[in-house]
C-alpha cells in the first residue's frame, strides 16, 4: 500500500537579493508518512518544519525534489488540496466573525454541502469543546480557543490527512491532553495525521513515529519506541567507582547500564569497593534525548 505522505530529496532554498544571500530552509529531505497513522514531526525553530508542512500544502514550493500526497503532487490546483486539512502555526482569522459563521465560511469554501453543513458545524464545535460560544465573535476568544477554532476547520470536511502545525501552541495541560485525545479519535476514524509539536511529552505520548529535523535535514527517523529503545538500568552511587564513567547528580553520582546482568555486576562492584549504593531502577531512554542528539541515526 503506498504511503500517504512521500516526500524524497526536497529542499527548499530562500533567496535574499537586499542581503545578498541564500538561506536554506530544507536540505534533500526524505519523509515518509504511512495511511493511518499520528506522525510527529519535531525540531527546534528554524529547522524546516513549517516549510515543509507548507511545501504539502501548496501554500510555497520546493526548490528542488518531490512531495506526494495519496500519490498525487503537491500544489497541483483544487483538487490535490481536497482531502487535506490544515492548521497553521499561528492561525489568524476574520475576528468579527462568529464561530459558526466562521466555520459555515470555510465549509462554503470546500465545497460542502449547505444541507448537512450545519450540522456538521455543531459536531466540531463539539469535538473541540467549543460548543458553547457557538455565537461568540472570534475577537472575544483566547489564544487557546482560537487554537481550538482551528483545529475545528481542519477537520470540518473530513479529510484524509489532517496537518497540523505545533497543535499543542498556546494550550493548557487539559488543553493538551484534549488535542491529543482528538488526534487518537481521527486516527480511529482512519485518518492520517502529521503534525508539528515542540511538547516532547506530547508527542511520546501520541505518536506512532516520528523524524527530528534539524537545519533542514532528517536526523533520527522511526517509531517511537524503537526510537527510546529497551529499559536500560540506572545505577546512582555515594561516589564514583574508578574506571566507570559516573555523571554527578543530587547527592551522590549517576552511570547507566545497558541490561540487568551489567547493572548487577556494577553494584556488586561498587559494594565490594566499600562504595554505597543508593539506588538502582529500570527506565527508558526520553524523547527528549533523541532530540538533542547532535549524530544521525
Amino acid at each position: 500500500m503506498k504511503a500517504m505522505v512521500e516526500i524524497r530529496g526536497l529542499s527548499k532554498i530562500y533567496r535574499s537579493p537586499f542581503l545578498r544571500r541564500e538561506v536554506v530552509g530544507l536540505a534533500h529531505l526524505d519523509l515518509s508518512v504511512g495511511r493511518n497513522e499520528i506522525f510527529g514531526f519535531l525540531g527546534p525553530n528554524g529547522a524546516g518544519k513549517s516549510t515543509t508542512l507548507k511545501i504539502l500544502t501548496g501554500i510555497i514550493s520546493a526548490t528542488t525534489g518531490s512531495a506526494e500526497i495519496d500519490g498525487k503532487p503537491v500544489g497541483r490546483g483544487p483538487e490535490a488540496r481536497r482531502g487535506i486539512g490544515f492548521m497553521p502555526e499561528f492561525p489568524t482569522f476574520h475576528d468579527f466573525l462568529r464561530a459558526g459563521e466562521f466555520l459555515r465560511f470555510y465549509g462554503d469554501l470546500a465545497g460542502m454541502d449547505r444541507k448537512t453543513l450545519p450540522k456538521r458545524v455543531e459536531e466540531v464545535l463539539e469535538l473541540v469543546g467549543l460548543h458553547d460560544v457557538h455565537d461568540r465573535p472570534l475577537r472575544t476568544f483566547s489564544k487557546g480557543m482560537l487554537q481550538r477554532i482551528g483545529l475545528a476547520q481542519a477537520v470540518l470536511h473530513d479529510p484524509e490527512l489532517v496537518i497540523l502545525d505545533e497543535p499543542m501552541s498556546g494550550l493548557d495541560p487539559v488543553g493538551r491532553r484534549d488535542v491529543r485525545n482528538l488526534m487518537t479519535g481521527l486516527k480511529a476514524e482512519g485518518k492520517t495525521i502529521l503534525f508539528s509539536s515542540h511538547v516532547l511529552h506530547d508527542v511520546e505520548e501520541v505518536a506512532d513515529r516520528i523524524t527530528v529535523v534539524k537545519d533542514g535535514r532528517a536526523m533520527i527517523s522511526g517509531r517511537v519506541e524503537e526510537l527510546l529503545g529497551s529499559l536500560r538500568y540506572e545505577v546512582v552511587a555515594r561516589t564514583p567507582l574508578t574506571g566507570v564513567a559516573f555523571d554527578p547528580v543530587a547527592g551522590g553520582f549517576r552511570t547507566y547500564c545497558a541490561d540487568s546482568a551489567a547493572a548487577q555486576t556494577l553494584t556488586a562492584a561498587l559494594i565490594n569497593a566499600g562504595i554505597e549504593v543508593l539506588r538502582m531502577q529500570r527506565e527508558r531512554r526520553s524523547l527528549e534525548e533523541l532530540f538533542f542528539a547532535d549524530e544521525p541515526r
